[in-house]
């Protein structure tokens, strides 16, 4: 046995495990700019309605990771690990909500929003007014990223689609105002093959060039953008780069910096790049699920990096658990803690089983598959077999919420469940969630490592009219061979 055993306990697994995910947008009454523009038949009464979040904005203030998402804002972490809902005003600005500190104050806003101060990251808000042309004409902006400039200067970034990206100067006493025109920065170039439309990039007549972000190093401007959509597993992120705020910006050679299109984290998209503890780097971004409408989204979390050519870089969206920032933090080399997926594809079991929703796909490392059981099954169970006896300490469970109707009155809420372990003495609960109260779409647990070649998952109560659909159950481990 090792000495030394790694503290799994200070580690994170993608999608991020956040309490209380909102309700999707396109699930009200008002559709979405997508809905209107694209597509006529993604009509909120023709489709189920589901939870998302996505194109997060985040901030590292006084030792605290404050996250703000689009659909519900915010959530607060002091330790990267564990995230708490603090419900703020406005709770739901809009799509791709973006706040910066800036003399001394915080600034907040979001797609056709106005712009909003409060003296701290959680608020309360209060608009300031809705953006202005240097002539005070209103008009709204698409994905907009505020910027502070180390000189006291403010810029805001916005665009979506083929229009392109822009920027401008703000008036640092008034930022929802501009003090000179819209200066376009770059726009869709089809020879850049990851910007074409399609899950193959295979359509070199649309894209969507949306979420800019600003960050700088040193003297050097990153403006970073998604691309080509977010509904598309080649969703990812690149950047232009600059000696100064406006440009001229050229692409960067190593793009994309973050682009993963299979495994569970799927389209790496609309995100930003925030400075950590140590001076570490780290990528939030909107990851795939698209089961419901395109807007069904998760996020992630990675390290990014800067070469020695001075270009952002990454190691793709991790798909298994990963050091918080301050620990092992090594871009070059990885951030994975010792741990393995041990529990994929592996021999399945279950209670019962609704038409076409197979325990298998439980297992299948997909988010837009799920195990559902029968509909008169009070009592689900889920058992996965491991094979070989490993060692494992840590378990990611993926829900879906199927039957969510927020009209009727059907609302999300907490899944209580045991895990239990086939030990060599029998089996064992490892992880008692009956009395469970927090709303966990996502969970990752970790507990002392024990030695096990099977999971079994029982589920004792759901929210009223939900059925308890399992989209993955994740267990992570180490393998068993030649212990002594």
């Amino acid at each position: 046995m090792p000495q030394n055993k790694p503290d799994i306990t200070k580690t994170y697994c993608n999608p991020l495990a956040l309490p209380e995910y909102p309700r999707g947008m396109a699930t009200y009454a008002a559709r979405t700019p997508y809905d209107a523009a694209r597509d006529s038949s993604w009509r909120r009464k023709e489709k189920p309605h589901f939870r998302e979040t996505a194109d997060p904005t985040v901030l590292y203030h006084a030792g605290k990771w404050y996250l703000y998402p689009s659909c519900g804002c915010a959530y607060v972490s002091e330790d990267f690990i564990t995230w708490k809902h603090r419900r703020m005003e406005p709770y739901n600005p809009g799509y791709a909500p973006t706040v910066v500190e800036h003399r001394g104050k915080f600034y907040l806003t979001a797609c056709q929003a106005p712009v909003y101060i409060a003296d701290n990251p959680l608020g309360p808000f209060a608009a300031i007014g809705r953006p202005t042309m240097p002539d005070d004409a209103a008009f709204d902006w698409s994905d907009p990223m505020l910027f502070s400039d180390d000189d006291g200067r403010m810029f805001a970034y916005w665009g979506l689609g083929k229009p392109g990206i822009f920027g401008a100067e703000l008036d640092p006493l008034a930022p929802n105002r501009l003090i000179a025109e819209p200066k376009p920065l770059f726009s869709f170039n089809p020879r850049h093959a990851w910007e074409r439309f399609g899950d193959w990039n295979e359509d070199l007549t649309i894209n969507y060039n949306e979420g800019p972000w600003m960050f700088k190093h040193r003297d050097v401007y990153y403006l970073t953008y998604a691309t080509p959509g977010t509904q598309w597993r080649t969703y990812c992120m690149a950047a232009y780069v600059s000696r100064k705020p406006l440009g001229p910006f050229k692409p960067q050679k190593t793009n994309p910096f973050l682009r993963t299109t299979d495994g569970l984290i799927q389209g790496p998209g609309h995100g930003c790049i925030v400075r950590g503890p140590r001076n570490s780097l780290w990528a939030f971004y909107t990851c795939t699920v698209g089961v419901n409408h395109i807007f069904e989204r998760r996020i992630g979390m990675d390290p990014v990096g800067i070469d020695a050519q001075g270009d952002l870089f990454s190691r793709g969206a991790s798909q298994t658990p990963q050091w918080a920032p301050g620990l092992r933090l090594h871009p070059e080399k990885g951030n994975n803690a010792p741990l393995l997926p041990v529990s994929m594809n592996k021999p399945v079991f279950a209670s019962s089983e609704a038409p076409g929703r197979h325990a298998l796909y439980a297992v299948d490392n997909s988010m837009r598959t799920w195990w559902e059981p029968a509909a008169d099954d009070a009592k689900p169970e889920f058992t996965v077999s491991l094979e070989s006896a490993f060692a494992i300490s840590a378990i990611r469970i993926i829900w879906r919420d199927e039957g969510l109707d927020y009209d009727a009155g059907v609302l999300p809420g907490p899944f209580a469940y045991t895990i239990e372990a086939q030990l060599e003495s029998g089996w064992a609960t490892i992880v008692d969630k009956r009395e469970c109260t927090a709303d966990m779409l996502i969970d990752y647990l970790t507990f002392a490592e024990i030695r096990a070649r099977a999971i079994r998952l029982s589920v004792h109560a759901w929210p009223r009219g939900i059925r308890p659909a399992l989209s993955e159950i994740t267990v992570f481990g180490r393998s068993e061979q030649g212990r002594r």
